[in-house]
């Protein structure tokens, strides 16, 4: 009664074992013996699911007040931490990084918090409000930790995260996204006005406010 497929994320943990959620537990399917072994969520019904097959670790976030997200090592299902941030309601993303003990979570309403952790030493490293955003993806640079890429449901956005000795910080870069044509809209530029080419026949490009109103 716990082997249906809820159609949300799954990955594999292993070469030969992928896992997904169902109610209130993780499947772990292990294609090439067709074992499958189940965790359970002892506090309800499981949110988010995340997995990191170079470790062989695996995220999820209980359905609650207040939810926790669990960091649980395969295949001995042993609990290696508990992520207790400030969502009211419900964690709608996790993402583990590539490389180094690094999760990002997204939480849903009230909130819309973005968040990066150390889950080995439990430490919420940044934060970062986005009021009103629904991210439909989130996902970290394979080759570098300290870029998310960041997807809602109109904009994509790759978050840099700044480091400065123990200090971390979010910093946006919006990608510009083509017309529903496929053709880039010209980005307009109040300080230079647009160039065409690199050698201007009426003479130099001039900031918009040198130009006295000469033609």
């Amino acid at each position: 009664w716990v082997q249906g497929f809820s159609n949300k994320n799954l990955g594999f943990v292993n070469n030969q074992t992928v896992c997904y959620p169902c109610g209130n537990y993780v499947l772990f399917l292990n294609i090439e013996t067709k074992k499958t072994t189940v965790l359970q969520c002892q506090t309800g019904q499981v949110g988010a699911l995340a997995v990191n097959g170079n470790s062989q670790v695996l995220a999820f976030s209980d359905r609650k007040l207040n939810p926790v997200i669990y960091i649980y090592s395969f295949p001995e299902l042993s609990k290696l931490a508990e992520l207790k941030g400030h969502a009211q309601l419900d964690y709608t993303l996790l993402a583990f990084s590539f490389t180094g003990p690094y999760l990002a979570s997204y939480s849903s309403i009230p909130e819309f918090v973005l968040s990066v952790w150390n889950w080995r030493e439990n430490i919420l490293l940044c934060s970062e409000s986005q009021p009103g955003v629904t991210a439909t993806s989130l996902s970290f640079n394979p080759v570098n930790w300290q870029q998310l890429c960041f997807v809602s449901e109109s904009s994509v956005t790759i978050w840099h995260i700044e480091r400065n000795n123990d200090e971390h910080h979010l910093k946006r870069h919006p990608v510009k996204l083509p017309d529903g044509q496929g053709s880039m809209s010209p980005h307009k530029d109040l300080f230079f006005p647009v160039s065409y080419s690199e050698d201007q026949y009426y003479g130099p490009d001039l900031p918009v406010s040198a130009i006295a109103g000469l033609v």
